[in-house]
């Protein structure tokens, strides 16, 4: 996910290259992504080369009811401007970006969207992963985790909720 862009930074403002990716497993610190499949496009801009990226992957996480191994998918989507932090003609510096949240091409004028990924990763990210649909979670007792079967402890139930239980045996019998 680097990309040296010297060359691409001499080009006139407005030129755009397109890359297509694929990477079948990606680490980005602590997010570890699979089958990394989409398009690039670099295109020139005055101060820099603007990133627009669409890609889908494979995310792994914990799942949110019994902690075990939670596949998902993923669609990443981001449009970002990289800007160089030296002079691509002169080698001169230049200076840094206002804002601190901008990201930069090195002086060795590498693109590197590995960062910008992860970011918009973790944004694309469902909020609770499941392992599956139906997951039962864990006992909130004993810990049981209650896919792979029932525990022994016993609920009292809320006698409020009585009404309800019995009409919900009631619609049952119908």
């Amino acid at each position: 996910m680097r990309y040296h862009v010297a060359h691409d930074l001499k080009r006139p403002v407005g030129t755009s290259l397109h890359y297509r990716i694929r990477e079948e497993s990606l680490q980005l610190e602590d997010l570890l992504l699979g089958q990394v499949e989409g398009s690039l496009e670099l295109m020139r801009t005055r101060r820099g080369l603007l990133a627009r990226l669409e890609a889908t992957a494979i995310g792994h996480g914990q799942c949110a009811r019994c902690l075990q191994e939670a596949v998902y998918n993923l669609e990443i989507q981001f449009e970002e401007e990289f800007l160089p932090l030296v002079d691509v003609f002169t080698g001169v510096p230049l200076p840094p970006p206002e804002d601190g949240d901008i990201f930069t091409i090195g002086p060795d004028f590498v693109l590197d969207l590995r960062e910008a990924l992860r970011q918009y990763a973790i944004l694309a990210q469902p909020i609770n992963p499941l392992c599956r649909p139906d997951c039962r979670g864990l006992c909130q007792k004993c810990g049981q985790d209650l896919n792979e079967g029932s525990c022994l402890c016993s609920w009292e139930v809320d006698s409020r909720w009585a009404p309800l239980k019995a009409l919900a045996a009631e619609l049952k019998e119908e």
